[in-house]
């Protein structure tokens, strides 16, 4: 028991490794960036500290293995969260649990370990959550397909870590509860191998790409496009983004199709990734039309983002100035400047 323990540690030791190696090589063109590659070397170097415990040099793998839980929470963030761009809030919470493990290592208190295990709980399951959030509104088939599989393989690792370490934190090595837990990270560290460096696909690339030269008309495609000018209509003319709740579900029962279809026109046909980029497309062309129009000067930036389709201020200020780079009071500003110059 004690050999297969030791062989499945220095397998997903080797394995990750491996592949933090090319995730680090060819980080400029991986979804996760660099990422994906710490969460790898990070969960590599808690392996290796395994299987040397207890030597003294392992205390600096174990410091950086203690990052992992944050690390995930980042790299959930880079492959799922469209426009997601690390900051330093992210730093600094990564090195919250290295900071802790150091005072456990020179101040060891009692209160340290349960901390440090509700701190691991607490960035899983808001890794979890940032997986599983965007599923509804994600146009990306693949990455949609993913999202229940990595959110409940997170929680499923995480659950079973959590409760042997409280439940039998003294365990042997060679234990049955050992081979299951470690037997769990190999399969999760091959997954996550195979689909971050499978074939160099970026994650969230769609399956079908823009043809070259145009192909030969087929019925699908003139579905597609007939479809295609049924959703500008209901969209430019009906605007029925400005319905309160608007959503996927809204568009599939006015143009009465299947779901599967309708992503897919979006993502592949229009570009979209995401459906509210989709919806807020449209809104946000019709608030900066509103606020370069000189007569509708008066009318308040709240009553534009409301008739826009914006359910509150707070959201159409950010999703505003991510489009045009100034809020709207200063894109109205720019606009009545324009207005007032001669030319």
């Amino acid at each position: 028991m004690l050999s297969l323990v030791l062989a499945l540690w220095t397998g997903t030791a080797a394995i990750l490794l491996l592949s933090g190696i090319i995730m680090l090589r060819d980080r400029r063109r991986l979804d996760s960036g660099p990422y994906g590659a710490l969460l790898a070397l990070s969960v590599a170097a808690d392996c290796v500290a395994a299987v040397a415990d207890p030597a003294p040099w392992t205390w600096p793998l174990k410091l950086i293995s203690m990052g992992g839980a944050a690390l995930l929470w980042i790299w959930a963030g880079t492959i799922f969260v469209d426009d997601f761009r690390p900051t330093w809030r992210a730093a600094l919470a990564w090195a919250v649990l290295p900071v802790l493990g150091v005072f456990e290592l020179w101040a060891w208190q009692s209160w340290m370990r349960p901390a440090h295990q509700l701190i691991v709980a607490v960035f899983v399951a808001a890794a979890a959550w940032r997986i599983i959030a965007g599923l509804r509104g994600d146009l990306v088939e693949r990455r949609r397909r993913l999202r229940p599989l990595w959110a409940g393989a997170a929680i499923l690792y995480s659950g079973v870590s959590l409760g042997l370490s409280i439940f039998s934190p003294h365990r042997p090595v060679a234990s049955v509860s050992r081979v299951v837990e470690v037997g769990l990270l190999t399969v999760l560290s091959i997954s996550f191998a195979l689909l971050t460096l499978r074939a160099g696909r970026p994650l969230t690339s769609s399956p079908v790409a823009v043809p070259v030269a145009p192909l030969p008309p087929t019925e699908t495609d003139d579905g597609d496009d007939e479809l295609l000018a049924r959703l500008r209509t209901v969209m430019e003319e009906g605007k029925v983004y400005r319905q309160e709740g608007f959503g996927l579900a809204t568009l599939v029962a006015a143009l009465d199709v299947p779901e599967y279809r309708l992503r897919r026109l979006i993502n592949q046909r229009l570009g979209h990734r995401n459906f509210p980029s989709f919806a807020n497309g449209y809104r946000l062309a019709e608030a900066t039309a509103a606020l370069a129009d000189p007569a509708q000067a008066a009318v308040p930036i709240l009553t534009i983002a409301l008739d826009s389709g914006f359910q509150s201020i707070g959201p159409f200020n950010r999703a505003f100035k991510a489009h045009t780079g100034l809020t709207p009071t200063e894109y109205r500003k720019q606009a009545e400047s324009r207005k007032a110059t001669p030319i």
